[in-house]
C-alpha cells in the first residue's frame, strides 16, 4: 500500500466523524432536522479539506475536485433545505441539482458545447451514480455504503488520497448516526453525502478505468439497491442488511480478483 494509509490517513476520518457526530447530535438536542441532516455533508467537507489542504477553484489532478465540490454541494443542499417550505418541488430540484453538478465538475466542468459532449459518458456516468446513491432504505444505508467504497478503494490500490478520502466519507456517514431519525432528512440533505460518494468512486474509473475499477464504483450502489432488487424475485427474499452484505462482498471479491 502507498504512503497514505499509515496512521496521519486516519486523521481525516476522525476529524469527519468528530464534525458529523456534533453536529448531528447538537441538531438532534436543539431540535433542527434540518442541521441534523446536513451534519453528514459538513463531516465530508472538513474530512477533506482536512486531507487535500489548501484547494484552487482550477485543480488539476481529479482528487483535487473533491474538497471544493463538497463546499458548493453543501450549500446547495443547505438553501435546498431553508427553501423546502416553499414547496414540495424544493428539495428534489435541489437534490437534481447536485447530481448534475457533480457529474459536471467530474467530467471536466466542461464549458462549451463541444467539451460536453466529449465528456458526456463521464458527466452522465458520475451522475447517475449519484442518483442511485440517494436512495436510503434504512439508517444503516449510507454508512453501509461508505464502508464499501472505502474496503473497494483499499483492494484496487489506486495511487494517491482516494483511501484516506474514503476513511473521511466512512467517517461523516457514521457520525451522522447521532442525529437518529432526524439526521435522515430529504433528497437535499442526503444529495452531498451520496454525491461526494459518487465522485469519489469514479476517481479509480476516470483515472485508470481498468475492470477492478468499475466494480469499485458499483460498491456502494449495490449495498443500497441490493435488497430492492433480491425483492423483485421470490426465491431471493431475504432482509435487506443480508442482501446488502452479500452485495458488497460480491463487488469486493471481483475487485481483490481482477485488480
Amino acid at each position: 500500500m502507498d504512503g497514505w494509509i499509515v496512521w496521519p490517513g486516519f486523521v481525516p476520518g476522525l476529524v469527519a466523524l468528530a464534525v458529523s457526530a456534533a453536529i448531528a447530535l447538537g441538531g438532534r438536542v436543539a431540535r433542527r432536522p434540518v442541521l441534523a441532516a446536513l451534519a453528514a455533508a459538513a463531516g465530508l467537507l472538513a474530512g477533506w479539506w482536512w486531507t487535500m489542504g489548501l484547494v484552487t477553484a482550477s485543480p488539476r489532478q481529479l482528487p483535487e475536485r473533491l474538497p471544493l465540490l463538497a463546499a458548493a454541494l453543501l450549500l446547495l443542499a443547505a438553501l435546498g433545505g431553508m427553501a423546502a417550505r416553499r414547496g414540495r418541488w424544493v428539495a428534489p430540484a435541489a437534490a437534481g441539482m447536485g447530481v448534475l453538478a457533480t457529474g459536471w465538475w467530474m467530467g471536466g466542468a466542461p464549458r462549451t458545447v463541444a467539451d460536453a459532449l466529449a465528456a458526456l459518458p463521464a458527466l452522465l456516468g458520475v451522475a447517475a451514480l449519484a442518483a442511485l446513491l440517494l436512495r436510503r432504505p434504512a439508517a444503516w444505508s449510507a454508512p453501509a455504503a461508505a464502508l464499501a467504497l472505502l474496503a473497494a478503494l483499499v483492494l484496487a490500490r489506486l495511487p494517491g488520497p482516494a483511501v484516506v478520502l474514503g476513511v473521511a466519507a466512512a467517517g461523516a456517514a457514521l457520525g451522522a448516526l447521532a442525529g437518529g431519525q432526524a439526521g435522515r432528512g430529504s433528497p437535499a440533505a442526503a444529495m452531498p453525502l451520496a454525491a461526494g460518494m459518487a465522485a469519489l468512486a469514479a476517481l479509480p474509473v476516470l483515472a485508470r478505468g481498468a475492470p477492478a475499477d468499475w466494480l469499485v464504483a458499483a460498491a456502494p450502489a449495490s449495498v443500497l439497491w441490493a435488497g430492492a432488487l433480491a425483492g423483485l424475485l421470490p426465491f431471493l427474499r431475504m432482509p435487506s442488511p443480508v442482501s446488502a452484505g452479500l452485495a458488497a462482498l460480491g463487488c469486493l471479491g471481483g475487485v481483490w480478483l481482477l485488480r
